[in-house]
């Protein structure tokens, strides 16, 4: 009868007072590491560094940079063939390295609208239409066209 103490333990930090401080500011800064390329955690390329130095010239920290981008492409998986996704991530891995690499980010901003993603990584709603362009500039680099007429369709709000 292990699971008593873990149901104990675990409803102790549900309520304690640190997670109720929860913020989005503070999982992105937890997630940082993630997304410094670190070799243990994650692969980066100079594709990714590319892509993320392109949605940061946008305004935006490289954190803020990989959470919009990483929310606008589980959108796009979610309305895309798997067959599509995969390989739109197999012809530009840097936006599978990118999704990978805030999956823990992503998974907990939900199934919410790309506007309140956005206000939880504190970036304006505004910039979710520059963030689809430069998303879509990048994978016209390395994407076939089929690919790239189901990431735009895919990425339309």
């Amino acid at each position: 009868m292990k699971k008593r103490p873990a149901i104990a333990l675990l409803s102790a930090a549900l309520l304690s007072t640190q997670l109720s401080a929860f913020d989005m500011g503070s999982m992105m800064k937890a997630a940082t590491p993630l997304l410094s390329g670190t070799p243990a955690t994650t692969k980066t390329t100079k594709e990714d560094n590319a892509l993320l130095s392109s949605l940061s010239a946008l305004g935006v920290t490289k954190t803020q940079a990989a959470g919009g981008a990483a929310a606008l492409l589980s959108g796009a998986k979610d309305k895309m063939e798997p067959s599509e996704f995969q390989a739109l991530t197999k012809q530009a891995p840097a936006l599978g390295n990118i999704m990978n690499s805030t999956s823990a980010a992503a998974s907990l901003l939900g199934a919410t609208s790309p506007e309140s993603q956005f206000s939880a990584l504190g970036i304006d709603a505004s910039m979710i239409a520059p963030f689809k362009d430069t998303i879509i500039s990048y994978a016209k680099e390395y994407v076939s066209p089929e690919i790239i007429t189901a990431l735009v369709g895919a990425l339309e709000l």
